[in-house]
């Protein structure tokens, strides 16, 4: 009997009708939906910002690793180069040479027409001598007047080669700037890698050693470094 007394008890209040129940349900079905779409909205705001992001670090990394004045690989970004070479020359036994490339008289460029038209006749050496790069060479600005050439798989015999025609290259140019029409030459110091007995330093080193055999010489030249 008492089973049956509260089996006809209602303890939570009035049952909900079924319509009450289908209200609640649309409402929070567009709720949901209202939020899932909002949810889309700021997926692909991220998606956007992200992918700008990407484009703006792209961007500063490209700036952090190009000289601003030539518009060449700056110091740090051919260096890098080097080394990967020489670790890529270490691990696969194959040929490494560098080439150090220096304007010769610079300071006389800039000494008696000024440094703006110094800095004019740097973008178009620069521009000149990465015309006569092939791939998968690479030439950076080292340092003032000075460039660093990478050739990877390339022997001293194709590295004086190179070497050779840039020095004509240079030669044969003319610079215009401000006005005025400059010649200039050239004075390289050429080395190759000694696998298994150097380091990138001193195979640099090797380089700048010719380079300033070079200048020595009289410039307007190319010299092979020292075994």
């Amino acid at each position: 009997m008492y089973r049956s007394i509260c089996s006809n008890v209602n303890l939570g209040g009035a049952v909900p009708a079924d319509n009450d129940l289908s209200e609640r349900y649309q409402k929070l079905l567009e709720e949901f939906q209202t939020t899932e779409a909002e949810l889309q909205k700021v997926k692909r705001a991220l998606e956007i910002k992200e992918i700008e992001l990407k484009a703006v670090l792209a961007q500063a990394h490209e700036v952090s690793n190009t000289d601003a004045l030539t518009f060449l690989p700056n110091r740090r970004k051919i260096i890098v180069d080097l080394q990967e070479e020489v670790i890529r020359s270490n691990r696969y036994n194959t040929p490494l040479s560098i080439s150090i490339l220096d304007i010769d008289h610079f300071k006389k460029v800039n000494d008696t027409y000024g440094h703006t038209t110094g800095d004019e006749t740097l973008r178009n050496v620069a521009a000149r001598l990465r015309e006569q790069i092939r791939h998968p060479d690479t030439i950076g600005r080292y340092g003032g007047e000075e460039f660093l050439i990478v050739l990877p798989n390339s022997e001293l015999k194709a590295a004086s080669e190179q070497a050779s025609r840039l020095c004509q290259r240079v030669r044969a140019m003319q610079v215009e700037a401000n006005e005025h029409v400059l010649s200039v030459t050239v004075s390289i110091g050429v080395a190759q890698y000694r696998i298994g007995e150097e380091n990138w330093d001193q195979l640099l080193n090797r380089a700048d050693a010719a380079l300033y055999r070079a200048k020595n010489n009289g410039r307007d030249r190319w010299v092979v470094a020292e075994d």
